[in-house]
């Protein structure tokens, strides 16, 4: 356990390694707000001094001239990424929610039929996941039946039945990453023709998006959706196992190689599941963000951050 440190104590230890604190007092109070964990261990490596093999060296030394202001400039980046991503990932959870529990009811058309294993996939290989995500819908049932003012309540108290789409707002976006995975093959192609049909729409270009595309960007937006949900690092995450991208490079005319399971990526498969208005408007905050943070750093570029973040140089060409 590493001893307590006021912090006072804390901005001493940092002067020793070098970083430079113009303002001690809003330094502190900074402190005092957002805690130094969270800022300082949270966003320093890219302004620590490293050894030949990328290694922070020991003890820590941050590049000359680094200011406490930069380090906090970047914690507060990373949150306005968060805010702006996080936005328009509801918009997709919201709208995927919509067509699964469209296409599901037309198809199944008996009540609860979300509560039937034959209403899935007869794939043995998913009876597990199947099993698991009717016991979570249950469970859901169960626990919202009894809340004053649900949805949930309000349907089995006067309808003795909860239709998908009311039920399906109380399923988390990982629930219905579930959820698509457990359906038969002939309905996540119908629900997947439905974004290939939109993206033709907005765009004014052929494009086919399959359900496996599908699937890889619901996987996808849940992984980032847990990150922005529970104020993790965003700017430099990305997934250990991203998935396919070839797919996606060939509708958007983006290098596989940019897409490696980091924030850009992300970026790059909302382009096929969002409205073309919701799209333009989140790369325009994108911009926007971008412009307003680029001159508050001067130890490192702000192309070195973009590129932590799988932004190329020219990355609005692609958009």
């Amino acid at each position: 356990m590493k001893p307590f440190k006021t912090h006072n104590q804390q901005l001493t230890i940092l002067r020793s390694r070098d970083m430079v604190i113009n303002n001690g007092s809003k330094a502190k109070r900074i402190l005092e707000n957002e805690g130094y964990y969270n800022v300082i261990n949270g966003y320093k490596d890219l302004f620590l001094i490293k050894n030949a093999n990328g290694i922070p060296v020991h003890p820590e030394k941050y590049l000359q001239n680094t200011t406490f202001e930069e380090v906090h400039s970047l914690y507060v980046l990373d949150r306005e990424l968060r805010n702006i991503l996080l936005k328009y990932l509801l918009i997709f959870e919201k709208d995927i929610k919509s067509k699964i529990s469209y296409r599901f009811s037309e198809e199944h058309t008996s009540a609860n039929a979300y509560l039937d294993i034959r209403s899935f996939t007869n794939n043995p290989d998913k009876l597990k996941d199947t099993v698991e995500l009717i016991a979570i819908i249950a469970s859901t049932i169960s626990r919202h039946a009894k809340r004053s003012g649900s949805s949930i309540k309000h349907y089995l108290d006067n309808h003795q039945e909860v239709p998908l789409w009311v039920l399906v707002n109380q399923l988390t976006i990982g629930n219905v990453n579930n959820f698509y995975k457990c359906v038969d093959d002939t309905l996540k192609d119908r629900i997947a023709r439905d974004y290939s049909i939109n993206y033709r729409r907005h765009y004014n270009t052929v494009a086919s998006i399959p359900k496996e595309t599908l699937m890889d960007i619901l996987k996808t937006v849940n992984m980032f959706r847990n990150v922005c949900a529970h104020e993790e690092r965003l700017y430099c995450f990305k997934l250990n196992r991203p998935s396919r991208s070839t797919n996606i490079s060939n509708i958007l005319s983006i290098p596989t190689n940019l897409l490696t399971g980091n924030l850009f990526t992300v970026i790059a498969q909302l382009k096929l599941v969002l409205i073309k208005k919701d799209f333009n408007d989140l790369i325009k905050n994108l911009k926007d963000l971008f412009s307003r943070f680029e001159s508050k750093f001067s130890t490192i570029t702000f192309d070195e951050i973009k590129t932590v973040m799988g932004f190329p140089l020219n990355w609005e060409i692609y958009f």
